[in-house]
């Protein structure tokens, strides 16, 4: 696969798979910092209870700043939902994704919620990210991972059948965003099988208004649908949609 997208028809792009092949799907903003947000979490809380009812926390490291920060977790294990906050980023990730859409409509309410509650109105970043988890072929060669996976790695000059494991890192310029692709192959410990993980980060290089946060996601969402449809097989495609 090149930097060089296939032409994909709206059916196409349109398809729901009733396998997909999504991980995790996350959403994030980052806006300057509002130290309120750690004063005042409870009333953001008092909306996520129902929805999310685990608490917790965790540090993390937020860059360009080496030093971590607190962030609160909001859970919920029915949904596999989790809401992430800091005084600097939200976040909300889904590990059940079903379709776009549910997924946005999430996205668009809680972050309104948010955004509302600590007066956030200019943002500094917006991401889109899906990791994607793709099963390979089993009791086979090397090369019979090509039939799900079109890697950026040309094998031609590297013969794949010497190929233990590989990472590749790719940032690129897409439109008016930036679009982030990592692919690795990793040993899947359940059920013994290779995992190749695409991990595809679509994000805002500059400051966004909150308002236009819809039309953002629409875009991002294509763009990483796009990337993940020109990096698989057919092949794989029919075993998302179920065949045998």
């Amino acid at each position: 696969m090149g930097t060089s997208l296939h032409a994909f028809t709206n059916e196409q792009l349109e398809e729901v798979f009733p396998n997909p092949a999504v991980r995790e799907v996350a959403f994030e903003i980052r806006f300057p910092p509002r130290l309120r947000v750690n004063a005042e979490l409870w009333r953001f809380q008092d909306h996520l209870a129902e929805e999310y009812p685990n608490p917790d926390s965790e540090a993390v490291l937020m860059p360009p700043s080496a030093a971590p920060i607190n962030v609160s977790v909001f859970q919920s294990p029915a949904t596999g939902r989790t809401v992430k906050v800091s005084q600097q980023n939200f976040v909300l990730a889904f590990t059940r994704y079903t379709c776009f859409e549910d997924f946005k409509a999430e996205v668009l309410a809680k972050t309104r919620v948010f955004c509302e509650t600590f007066e956030v109105k200019s943002l500094t970043r917006v991401g889109l990210r899906y990791v994607n988890e793709i099963i390979l072929p089993t009791g086979e060669d090397r090369a019979s991972m090509l039939r799900f996976v079109r890697p950026i790695i040309d094998f031609s000059r590297v013969g794949i059948e010497s190929v233990e494991e590989f990472f590749t890192q790719i940032r690129i310029r897409h439109r008016n965003h930036m679009v982030l692709l990592r692919s690795v192959t990793l040993p899947d410990s359940e059920r013994r099988n290779r995992a190749y993980v695409l991990d595809i980060d679509c994000h805002s290089q500059g400051a966004l208004p909150f308002g236009s946060l819809e039309s953002v996601l629409d875009e991002y969402h294509d763009t990483a649908q796009r990337y993940f449809l020109d990096h698989i097989t057919e092949e794989f495609k029919n075993k998302m949609r179920g065949a045998r």
